[in-house]
């Protein structure tokens, strides 16, 4: 069941994703706009559920994790790249829970301001801190999918493809902040 753990990751992250980011304005839209979205209940609630449910994609893939370190350690003696999996997984779910912290955190506060005050500015940062911050967080993740991909590949539990497919998806998550290596996650 573990190991089923990262498909359930996998859906519960992008319906969250869908839920915290979706319809909402870009850093290049007008402030009014910004003011007028994130003053309505109802985005804001949307952001909290999307918040939510990335959460639980992150306890999911922590079990997933700990399954994968579990497999990889079958076969690695000197326990490096059991040691590499374990930490690069915790390494990018300790991070993305940050990122999504603040991206919620500082989207919704004006719900916790006077007069429910909206800031345009602080929202653009939220935005931007959290992008980087998650990108940042993708080095563990790489990390962790190279060594699962050359131990799966060095004792023949994949065909050497299938590792080297591994290998190259991990050296491309390394980017990313350019977006498009989330799919590959």
């Amino acid at each position: 069941w573990a190991a089923l753990s990262g498909a359930v990751y996998v859906v519960l992250f992008v319906i969250g994703t869908i839920c915290l980011f979706s319809g909402a304005p870009s850093g290049d839209d007008a402030p009014g706009k910004f003011r007028a979205w994130f003053a309505d209940s109802g985005h804001r609630d949307r952001l909290h559920v999307g918040w939510v449910l990335i959460g639980f994609s992150l306890f999911f893939l922590l079990w997933f994790v700990a399954a994968l370190r579990r497999s990889v350690s079958a076969g690695d003696r000197d326990g490096i790249l059991t040691t590499v999996v374990g930490f690069g997984g915790t390494i990018y779910i300790a991070v993305t829970f940050v990122a999504i912290g603040i991206e919620d955190g500082i989207k919704t506060m004006s719900d916790d301001t006077y007069r429910h005050q909206v800031f345009p500015e602080l929202i653009h940062a939220a935005d931007d801190a959290g992008w980087v911050i998650h990108a940042g967080g993708a080095a563990g993740l790489a990390a962790m999918i190279m060594a699962a991909s050359y131990a799966f590949m060095s004792r023949g539990t994949w065909p050497r493809w299938a590792g080297w497919i591994g290998i190259v998806v991990g050296v491309l998550s390394l980017a990313a902040i350019v977006f498009f290596p989330q799919f590959l996650f």
